[in-house]
């Protein structure tokens, strides 16, 4: 049974600046609970017991988290310092820390696949790797994978147009064996490995990526790789301030169970310690507060609103579709709305921001708005109203 799990978190989150100048990407917050505890969380319940966490952009603030958040578990968790080239790369410089077959996983991702079954399914039928895969809308942003109707991997198209993973097909298989074409098959990022893919990442310096080197070569090679479809999974990959956004909406409308915001809830809001609501305040499902939070008289919170630890909503403000980081001020009259606001930042008196990011710290003294593409939430996941 395979006990070991490596979690990626070393990745910069370019994409997600300004969140993750100062925050790593893996410790932004999703439902007031960072995406990295999610991950271990979810390693836990599947009965992981040594988790790998390899860090490198900012690490030391995941180092710190780390510490704080799982030294006392009975999980035994080992975050190395590790310098990267890629993701397989990475591994390569974790083999002194794995000792049999393991998992390698995003620490960036929210889902709740099945990684117990994943891991069950690749002890199976004891290849060299397995790949689990999500079946997506569109494959325009993610590596599709081309199974033959046994459920070997024949072929890696990385981001393909709409009409590729058809005739990469065509030209790669026996139409007749060519399996699932009728579904957007894409790499989640998910991997299970026997030991001695060790020895071929060793053997083989030059094979970096994992999706654009490893595999391929894998395949090329004669090895043989099977594709797991994680079958009715939630999974997300928050590369984008928009998906960071969704990814807190749908841990609120309870898409992503067993995963779930922070707190208790309570007809649909999740309330932290401490929190403290004024009078004549309202806080509309689904909304999530995190330990400490004010909501002062008159302020409205949500729907969809994730708001920070120890953050503070003035007087007559609003905020809705959008997370508001810990130790956030809104100051009286300020609204909020589709927007992702990092950790102390302060928004002036009457201010507002619209699809709107703020890094950590920042200052906002005049209006923001129309800097992301407009976040319809209704429209994308409940198919409802535009909002």
């Amino acid at each position: 049974m395979i006990k070991t799990a490596v979690v990626l978190a070393g990745g910069k989150g370019v994409r997600l600046r300004p969140l993750t100048l100062r925050t790593p990407k893996p410790l932004l917050p999703v439902g007031n609970i960072p995406m990295l505890d999610h991950i271990i969380g979810s390693l836990a319940r599947a009965g992981f017991e040594r988790i790998v966490v390899a860090v490198n952009y900012l690490g030391w603030r995941i180092l710190e988290h780390l510490l704080r958040r799982w030294a006392e578990s009975s999980l035994e968790v080992i975050a190395p310092l590790v310098e990267p080239l890629d993701t397989a790369d990475a591994v390569r410089k974790l083999r002194s820390f794995i000792d049999g077959d393991f998992l390698v996983v995003m620490g960036d991702v929210v889902t709740n696949m099945d990684l117990r079954g994943f891991a069950d399914f690749h002890e199976r039928w004891g290849g060299i790797a397995s790949v689990a895969l999500v079946d997506v809308p569109s494959l325009r942003d993610f590596g599709a994978v081309v199974l033959d109707k046994e459920g070997r991997v024949v072929h890696f198209v990385e981001k393909p147009r709409y009409d590729e993973v058809y005739i990469v097909s065509l030209a790669y298989c026996d139409p007749s064996r060519v399996g699932l074409l009728h579904k957007n098959l894409a790499n989640s990022g998910f991997y299970a490995f026997s030991y001695s893919i060790l020895d071929v990442l060793d053997d083989n310096p030059h094979l970096m990526d994992f999706g654009r080197h490893v595999f391929p070569w894998l395949i090329e090679s004669g090895y043989e790789v099977r594709g797991w479809e994680a079958v009715d999974a939630y999974w997300i990959d928050v590369g984008r301030p928009q998906a960071y956004l969704l990814a807190n909406f749908d841990l609120l409308a309870g898409a992503a169970s067993p995963l779930q915001p922070y707190g208790e809830n309570y007809r649909g809001v999740w309330y932290g310690n401490g929190v403290r609501v004024g009078s004549e305040a309202t806080v509309i499902p689904p909304s999530a507060l995190g330990d400490g939070v004010e909501v002062e008289s008159g302020a409205v919170v949500g729907p969809y609103a994730v708001v920070g630890h120890g953050a503070r909503i003035g007087r007559g403000s609003r905020v809705s579709y959008s997370v508001l980081g810990d130790d956030s001020v809104l100051e009286e009259g300020a609204v909020v709305r589709q927007c992702a606001v990092g950790r102390g930042v302060h928004v002036a008196p009457g201010c507002t921001l619209e699809r709107a990011v703020v890094g950590d710290g920042e200052r906002v003294s005049g209006a923001i708005e129309a800097l992301l593409e407009p976040v319809i939430y209704e429209k994308l996941r409940l198919g409802g109203a535009e909002i």
